[in-house]
């Protein structure tokens, strides 16, 4: 007797995907922290990345994007720009607001890291068969659109 399929639900779906995003999270973190190691933490680590997707933001933005508190940040931050990979300024406009942008040396490490994990992953995916590379692909291309936030320049988070 055949196998009748039932239609997937979207409660279904957002069960698998409840559990496959945070999988895929821990897994590019563990790896992240391995390349970024001895050298920066892995919150230092998204900082960097933070900062080169949305170069000149302020404290506030950055502490927000980690979810942590602007004191919190701001002694991150100093880490950061004792070590040469962040500038941080005063905005002539608003004294009172704090710009962070990347050092070439921060860009750079920030280039090492991301590009080393970013060859794990793709070694990952290099078993898999064409047919299944594209769904993925394709499934990634639809989360993309249903998830993505907007971040006021026209870069997404």
């Amino acid at each position: 007797m055949p196998v009748v399929a039932q239609a997937l639900t979207s409660t279904q779906c957002a069960t698998d995907l409840m559990t496959v995003v945070p999988a895929v999270t821990r897994f590019l973190r563990a790896d992240i922290r391995r390349h970024g190691k001895p050298q920066l933490s892995l919150s230092q680590l998204r900082v960097l990345y933070f900062l080169r997707r949305r170069s000149q933001s302020s404290l506030s933005e950055v502490a927000d994007y980690l979810d942590v508190t602007r004191p919190t940040m701001s002694a991150m931050v100093e880490r950061l720009v004792q070590r040469g990979l962040v500038n941080r300024i005063s905005d002539p406009a608003e004294r009172r607001r704090i710009i962070l942008t990347l050092t070439t040396e921060g860009a750079a490490e920030m280039e090492r890291v991301y590009d080393a994990t970013l060859q794990t992953v793709a070694d990952r995916l290099a078993n898999l068969p064409a047919a299944d590379l594209q769904q993925v692909q394709a499934g990634l291309a639809i989360l993309g659109d249903l998830f993505d936030e907007p971040m006021g320049d026209g870069v997404t988070g």
